[in-house]
């Protein structure tokens, strides 16, 4: 087969429940834009990451305190207000768009008088996210949501200058790992030690993406921010991933109606393939969550459609308990992805259709190929295929480059 199976880069994702919203529950979300910093320069995209975030919150049922280019005393005036706030709550919702650092493990949210010439000034001129987190313990349903691993010029200059004094950096690029206490679910744009696209278009990939979703009824949150990891891979062809961390046991809907929901098995998916682009001798790395419903038949195609499937036994497989499996070829297990030298270079993509029961003969498998090739050449990625003998087919696709 085209891509040798040997170990693979890790997705991890953790599933999440949030509790269910009661009819009179108060709600209240602190959104921060912190875009006019004066020492780092302008952050575009901030301040309007946060208007279309809190507007999203408002249409959601929450009272809103939007606030923007935050120095130092008023970061730690709104924080002092949330934690006043807190015991009359039963949800609470942060949203943080602009610079943020890690030191010793440890994240910081970087109001826009920081100057930070030294690590050491880190703790005094900036707001501990452990702070926030703290305030927070006090709200039964508490969601953090952190756009703050942004191209960071802080960052980088404390990096460069513990490394030309030949000192080990306790500054790194990105945000640390964090542990969550009780039910509350902490949501970085990208994974911990990466960095996070502003975004070319207004508003990052991440705020756009979560703008979007909340606003979706009768959808569980662990399922909500799936759909938002989803659209932020897309969009950067597979460079940054959100995750979301979080110990919490019942669910939480930002919006429930008396509609019974209806079985969407293709909402229902979740594809990430990444990264965007490998040379030879790189790993792609491949995970799905399929319902139960679904039987997944996997598949690589090349720029000239040559498909080459990939058998499930490649991947590990686990029951995440909520009606879904998930496949992964990840870091620890026996198989990988790898690329070689024979791989056709240009644009592949990886997926799987929901194998319909009864699909054995050779002409139907053929059939349902060509009616998988004609969408994919149209362009649409996700979808449900048309068969006569077998009803709607789900199936989701991801593209990935070969160079």
């Amino acid at each position: 087969m085209p891509l040798a199976i040997r170990f693979l880069a890790a997705l991890a994702f953790l599933v999440l429940g949030l509790a269910p919203a009661a009819a009179a529950e108060t709600r209240f979300a602190l959104v921060v834009g912190n875009s006019a910093y004066a020492t780092a320069g302008r952050l575009p995209n901030a301040g309007n990451d946060a208007r279309l975030v809190a507007a999203a919150f408002e249409a959601m049922g929450f009272e809103v305190a939007a606030l923007y280019d935050l120095d130092e005393a008023a970061m730690g005036k709104a924080l002092d207000d949330l934690a006043k706030k807190a015991g009359t709550l039963d949800v609470a919702a942060v949203y943080f768009a602009g610079h943020g650092i890690q030191k010793d493990g440890r994240n910081f949210l970087i109001p826009v008088d920081a100057s930070l010439r030294s690590p050491t000034a880190v703790e005094r001129e900036t707001i501990a996210l452990d702070s926030l987190m703290e305030a927070l313990e006090q709200v039964p349903i508490s969601l953090v949501f952190l756009d703050a691993c942004r191209n960071n010029p802080f960052a980088e200059a404390l990096m460069e200058d513990t490394s030309a004094g030949g000192r080990t950096a306790n500054v790194k690029r990105g945000l640390a790992v964090v542990r969550t206490k009780g039910d509350m679910l902490v949501t970085f744009a990208t994974l911990p030690n990466s960095v996070a696209s502003d975004g070319a278009e207004g508003n990052s990939p991440f705020a756009r993406a979560l703008a979007r979703h909340i606003k979706t009824p009768d959808t569980e949150v662990s399922v909500l921010m799936k759909r938002v990891t989803r659209d932020v891979m897309d969009e950067t062809r597979g460079e940054q991933r959100p995750q979301q961390l979080s110990q919490m046991q019942t669910e939480f809907y930002f919006k429930k109606t008396s509609a019974a929901p209806t079985v969407d098995t293709e909402a229902k998916t979740l594809l990430a393939v990444y990264p965007g682009k490998v040379k030879t001798g790189e790993e792609i790395s491949v995970l799905a969550d399929v319902p139960h419903s679904c039987s997944p038949s996997f598949l690589n195609l090349t720029p000239s459609s040559k498909a080459t499937p990939i058998p499930t036994q490649f991947f590990k497989t686990v029951d995440l308990g909520n009606g879904q499996y998930r496949y992964e070829i990840s870091p620890g297990s026996r198989y990988g992805l790898v690329v070689q030298d024979q791989d056709e270079r240009g644009q592949n993509r990886i997926g799987f259709f929901c194998e319909p029961a009864g699909l054995a003969e050779r002409e139907d498998k053929i059939e349902l190929l060509r009616a998988l090739s004609d969408k994919l050449a149209a362009g649409e990625l996700a979808g449900t295929l048309s068969a006569p003998r077998f009803g709607d087919v789900a199936y989701r696709f991801a593209d990935f480059v070969i160079e």
